[in-house]
């Protein structure tokens, strides 16, 4: 979870890059799909806070997945365990 967390944090800027190719319009320099450029472009224009816009819903939303899936796995892991010791 802690690691998802510094994951998310760590690939944000390529998570905004990738928005920006994806709502760049048809035929713009952005909509070709080149990731330094456009990681490049947001570097220009908003600096270091606009590669790490939505940082921390993002990570918020990571962690609270891991620890979720992480849960859901353990009890799953705890009862198939159970369940096999208790058939013949």
């Amino acid at each position: 979870m802690c690691t998802g967390g510094f994951a998310a944090v760590v690939t944000t800027p390529l998570d905004v890059a990738k928005t920006r190719i994806m709502l760049a319009k048809a035929g713009s320099s952005a909509a070709g799909g080149n990731v330094l450029s456009a990681l490049h472009g947001v570097w220009r224009t908003q600096g270091l806070p606009g590669l790490f816009a939505g940082v921390f819903p993002r990570m918020a939303a990571i962690s609270l997945g891991g620890f979720i899936f992480l849960g859901a796995y353990d009890q799953t892991h705890s009862l198939l365990l159970e369940l096999g010791r208790e058939s013949p």
